[in-house]
């Protein structure tokens, strides 16, 4: 699989910028070379410096018209430390506040990386109907995700993993790394990182970036007033996958707790809540407010 647009040829380069030079038209990008991801086409495009102002009418992969949206990520599926209780005590919330959008930052399956798998889901191809088939449906919720470090493992050694991660109609996944939204007028995006996964894409444009796989709440402002970055907790309980993440746990006396993001705009103000779980409770932590007009 294809990493990024570093790993293309000049000549596979120059054919896309030339296709796009004849035709002027993203969409028909995305068809005629349906083999690379959305944001590696956008990627080889925006290099150059030639397509900005065209191009960024196709930052958005979706809009997201609700109000109040929920984000949650890294549930991996298969895992010894998933919890699928978490996910229905999600869209119950989802349910019960009047909530039509989640969004998922990544590793929504277990892979095989950590060697973390249930007893009977070391395959991944089973993991990925486990996701499928457990993973809750209700007919006023769309879930749109990226692929995290674990998903892109699995899909590397097997491609059947992505079609059946695609597979339902409310589940809508949007590829790697890093996708922007236009959430009800405002730019936010949704990421996860993935080692060696190079792109080239705008930075800070979003006035909001939630960030997958760090596995526990955190934020970090920025002063410009722009990219304010959201780390999501995990909605599994695996362990602080990383040392140093565990140092700074440390360093600010915070503790890992598995849970999700509200989301809301609310007058000139997005309002961020984090939620954590106690069995089978739910329970408000941190309140984070990003003014979005002075």
């Amino acid at each position: 699989m294809i990493k990024g647009f570093g790993e293309i040829d000049n000549n596979t380069i120059n054919d896309v910028c030339n296709f796009f030079d004849n035709n002027n038209d993203f969409d028909l990008l995305l068809k005629n070379y349906s083999y690379l991801e959305y944001n590696v086409l956008f990627s080889i495009l925006f290099s150059t410096g030639k397509y900005n102002k065209v191009i960024y009418d196709y930052l958005y992969q979706s809009y997201i018209n609700d109000k109040k949206i929920l984000i949650i990520s890294d549930t991996h599926y298969g895992s010894i430390y998933e919890n699928i209780n978490y996910i229905d005590l999600v869209f119950n919330f989802a349910i019960n506040n009047n909530i039509h959008t989640i969004l998922h930052g990544g590793d929504i399956i277990e892979s095989d990386v950590n060697c973390h798998c249930r007893k009977g889901y070391t395959n991944i191809i089973k993991q990925a109907n486990y996701f499928i088939n457990k993973y809750p449906f209700d007919n006023s919720i769309v879930t749109y995700a990226i692929y995290g470090n674990h998903d892109y493992s699995a899909i590397n050694e097997n491609e059947n993993v992505k079609n059946i991660l695609s597979s339902r109609n409310d589940i809508n996944i949007l590829g790697f790394k890093k996708v922007f939204f236009n959430w009800c007028g405002t730019t936010i995006s949704l990421q996860h990182n993935i080692e060696n996964f190079k792109l080239m894409l705008p930075s800070h444009l979003e006035c909001i970036s939630f960030k997958g796989h760090s596995h526990f709440y955190h934020t970090r402002e920025e002063k410009n007033g722009k990219g304010e970055k959201i780390y999501i907790p995990a909605m599994c309980n695996d362990p602080i996958p990383y040392i140093s993440s565990s140092l700074y746990l440390e360093a600010n006396d915070m503790n890992a707790k598995p849970g999700f993001l509200l989301a809301e705009i609310y007058d000139e103000n997005i309002i961020i809540t984090n939620y954590s779980f106690s069995s089978k409770i739910i329970t408000k932590e941190n309140e984070f407010v990003k003014v979005l007009k002075i």
